[in-house]
Order: structure tokens, then C-alpha cells, then sequence
């Protein structure tokens, strides 16, 4: 197979670069025709050894990460195949939300309500400081129709991006405000608040882990200050009343698993869409030692306290994924449960990941804590 993610194309593609050098030099001079025609040979003989040199580029990296791994998925003109899951065993554009009287108490964490501004789109979002982490981040907040400040208080799923990435990716690139209405309205989902953070703190990765001493704290702000902040201005569950879920995609996948082994009085359960044991955050990943012991293998055969599910979406031809999905399942200890969602087609893109959302937020809906 020619693919684009295959070593073939790689090599040669970075041999047609390095080719077309010494050949526009060659043929640099003996051209024909007349000036006009000489110089623009000579111009579409330098645009083709820039182009090679892209397509090399393109080659070297994506035969890496397995962003496109066939030529009908690189060009949009194929569908992911559908998931199986194989178990173990409105605001208007401009306005500003407050949070309603119901949504005062912060379940005991002294958390200040926060004001969010909403968009065209129904987001709402708020540039907060963490009071227990110091971190500075963005959170972007969905409620689902019908909300109520002085109803009932609703389940949240966290929803983490991936690096580089922002909040605002999983909502965009997932279509989850459609996804989750509809399925709503369908009655296979109960209504539930939809929260975004920034993970990456000042761009870099920090694997959703607290750095060490003079770093951000990102794990204590996702686990903490996030909950606090959520539950002060929402009318939300709070994670000690009602564990709440995660939902991440790449990095931000590793970091849900992550976070819902190290947190297991936090999150209940975590939906991970393309993710890897092995960690990449440099405070994470450091020396062999530091590999090892925050190898999600490592993690998740500790078990953990409290009861946690995992979903494991991969595809089998996202380089290692559905490998370390299933080498991750074998591995959980106690009070640990993980469910396979296989893909037989996609590559580590944003339509692969799209395909698995479905699949994880009915997984979601049907691991919610009573």
C-alpha cells in the first residue's frame, strides 16, 4: 500500500525533494523557447522542488502520527467506518450570564460565582484564576436546553482538547452542542452541563499533571478549581455529591484516563478518543523511570478507590492506538472496568475522532452515576 502515512511515501517523497535540486540546476540553462517562456520553465521548476520539499515534509510527520493514512482520507472523500464498543466483561450573541440563585453554593468549596459571556452559539465562557492552583485558563460552559438556575441540579462532562489545542476545540471539532441535543431530545442522554478548560497552561504540555515546584498545578486545577468554579456558577452537580465524567481526544484523551485513575473521587468515568499509555508531557515522560510510572498501564493496575469505567476509542490505523487500547484494558486492576471502541479505518484526525463521539457519549450516558 502507497498511502499517504506509509513508509513508501515517505521515502519517496524525500527522494523526489532531494532530486529536484540538482535537476532544476541542470535544466536551468538549457531551456527553450524564448525569454518569456525561459523564465516562467524556470519559475515552475522552482514552485515543483518547493512543492516536493512540502510533500516531503508532510510525509516525514504524518507518517509519525498517522494524521491521514489513506488517499480518499486526505482528500475528505471517505467516512470513518462506524465504531463497535466491545465491553469487558440560548443566550444571545454578546450577553453576559450570571449564575442563578440556585447556583450559589459551591457545595463547601468557597468557590466565588463567576460571570460568563455568552456567544452567538450558546457558549459560555469566563477567563478565571484557580484559587487552590494559581492557574490562569479559560473555561467554556454549555447548558443544555431547558436549564434552569432553580431546577435540578445536572451531571457534567468535562471534555479536555489535545496539544496543541484550546477549550473550544472539543465543542467545535466533535459537534458536541448538536450531538448532545439531539440526543437529549431522543432521550438516550439525560440533560447535562458540557465543560471546557484549558489544559495546555501558557502552550506548553503538561499531561494534565501538576508540575513540579514553581510550575502550573494543571491537575489540581482540572480536579479542583474547575469542579469549584463549575458548581459555583451553574446549577450543577458538584464532583463530592456526583462524580462527573471526562471526555478527551490525543492528549487530552491520555489525560482523561489520567485524571479519572489519579481522581477517582472526581471523575466516575472517562471516554478516551485516540489515546496512548505512554506519556509525551515532559514532566511526565522525563527519564524511563518517570515513563513508566505515569504509563497509564502503570496507573491503572494501582486500581483505585473508588469504582471507574473506562472507554477506549482507537482505530486500527492510528499507529499504535487500538494496540495500547487493548494492551490498557488487559492491565486495569481493581475497581478498574474498560470498554473497547475498535475502529477498523482512520487516521489521527478530527473526522476519525468525530466518528467515535456518538459511539463515547452513548457509552457516557449509559455510565452515568445515579
Amino acid at each position: 500500500m502507497f498511502g499517504p502515512g506509509t513508509v513508501a511515501f515517505e521515502a519517496a517523497a524525500i527522494t523526489a525533494a532531494i532530486i529536484s535540486i540538482p535537476l532544476a540546476l541542470v535544466l536551468w540553462n538549457h531551456l527553450r523557447g524564448n525569454a518569456f517562456w525561459r523564465g516562467l520553465q524556470r519559475v515552475l521548476l522552482m514552485v515543483l522542488a518547493q512543492l516536493l520539499a512540502i510533500a516531503a515534509i508532510f510525509g516525514v510527520v504524518n507518517q509519525v502520527n498517522q494524521f491521514y493514512v489513506t488517499w480518499a482520507e486526505l482528500i475528505g472523500s471517505v467516512e470513518p467506518g462506524t465504531p463497535t464498543i466491545v465491553p469487558a466483561g440560548d443566550p444571545s450573541d454578546g450577553a453576559t450570564v450570571a449564575p442563578g440563585p440556585a447556583a450559589t453554593a459551591a457545595g463547601g468549596s468557597g468557590a466565588a460565582a463567576t460571570t460568563f459571556t455568552a456567544d452567538s452559539s450558546g457558549l459560555l465562557t469566563a477567563q478565571v484564576t484557580g484559587a487552590k492552583s494559581g492557574v490562569t485558563g479559560q473555561l467554556i460552559v454549555w447548558t443544555p436546553p431547558g436549564y434552569s438556575a432553580t431546577g435540578a441540579k445536572l451531571p457534567v462532562l468535562l471534555t479536555l482538547d489535545g496539544f496543541p489545542g484550546n477549550p473550544g476545540d472539543t465543542f467545535s471539532g466533535l459537534h458536541l452542542v448538536s450531538t448532545i441535543t439531539s440526543m437529549i431530545k431522543a432521550g438516550t442522554m439525560e440533560p447535562m452541563i458540557v465543560v471546557s478548560a484549558t489544559t495546555n497552561v501558557n502552550g506548553d504540555d503538561w499531561g494534565c499533571a501538576n508540575a513540579p515546584t514553581g510550575g502550573p498545578q494543571v491537575a489540581t486545577w482540572l480536579t479542583q478549581d474547575v469542579p469549584d468554579i463549575v458548581a459555583a456558577s451553574f446549577n450543577a452537580k458538584a464532583p463530592h455529591v456526583h462524580r462527573w465524567q471526562v471526555m478527551g481526544l490525543s492528549a487530552g484523551a491520555a489525560c482523561s484516563v489520567r485524571l479519572t485513575l489519579t481522581s477517582p473521587t472526581v471523575f466516575s468515568a472517562a471516554a478516551s478518543l485516540a489515546g496512548f499509555n505512554i506519556p509525551d508531557s515532559p514532566i511526565l515522560a522525563g527519564s524511563d523511570q518517570a515513563k513508566k510510572e505515569n504509563d497509564l498501564r502503570t496507573l491503572a493496575a494501582k486500581g483505585t478507590a473508588e469504582p471507574v469505567a473506562l472507554l477506549l476509542a482507537a482505530s486500527k490505523q492510528d499507529s499504535d492506538s487500538a494496540s495500547d487500547a487493548q494492551k490498557l484494558q488487559a492491565a486495569v486492576g481493581p475497581n478498574v472496568t474498560a470498554d473497547l471502541e475498535i475502529m477498523e479505518t482512520g487516521g489521527h484526525n478530527w473526522d476519525t475522532w468525530l466518528a467515535m463521539t456518538p459511539a463515547a457519549l452513548t457509552w457516557l450516558a449509559q455510565h452515568t452515576e445515579g
